[in-house]
């Protein structure tokens, strides 16, 4: 057989007196420890807030700086196919210009060529017109001269003299084509 106790009461509330007592040092540590508890939890999380902050601040920064460079990158990449660009364009219009002052120099030497052609022309047409001159008018003129003199002479030699310096000069003013046919 066993027993149970399930209540003990004194009538001056002596042993209530003493779980009183016991119970509020139990309360009181419960309650310190329950804000010490709060505390450290506040402590916690507002340590765990700044580095949440520190790491997102660092996290941003580290964004932008990504961003910045790359900003950075494209606009030296823009500025060397810009300059790329623009020496292609000045390489081209100084090959144009090259190649309008070969054309220039060319033409010169074309229209120089011409001219000494055109010289070359007339020098030989005036060589022609000197011959065509020498042969119509100043040899006939020595030969009809020089019938002349021998006539004046008198004899038959003089007359067959004559007439061989005159054809002499008529066949040398005919061209030579004429000669050959």
């Amino acid at each position: 057989m066993s027993f149970t106790i399930k209540d003990v009461t004194d009538e001056q509330g002596y042993l209530n007196s003493l779980g009183k007592k016991r119970t509020a040092e139990v309360k009181r540590d419960a309650r310190i420890g329950e804000a010490e508890a709060e505390r450290d939890a506040g402590v916690r999380e507002a340590q765990a807030m700044r580095e949440k902050m520190a790491a997102r601040a660092e996290a941003e920064t580290a964004i932008a700086d990504a961003q910045r460079k790359f900003q950075m990158q494209q606009a030296q990449f823009e500025a060397e196919i810009n300059t790329e660009r623009a020496r292609a364009e000045l390489a081209g219009e100084l090959q144009r210009a090259k190649t309008r002052q070969d054309i220039r120099k060319e033409v010169m030497e074309v229209e120089v060529v011409a001219r000494r052609k055109q010289i070359e022309i007339e020098e030989k047409e005036i060589l022609r017109r000197a011959k065509e001159l020498e042969a119509t008018v100043k040899k006939p003129a020595e030969a009809e001269r020089y019938v002349r003199r021998p006539n004046e002479a008198g004899g038959a030699a003089g007359t067959a003299d004559s007439l061989r310096c005159t054809h002499r000069a008529r066949l040398s003013s005919l061209p030579r084509t004429q000669l050959s046919a």
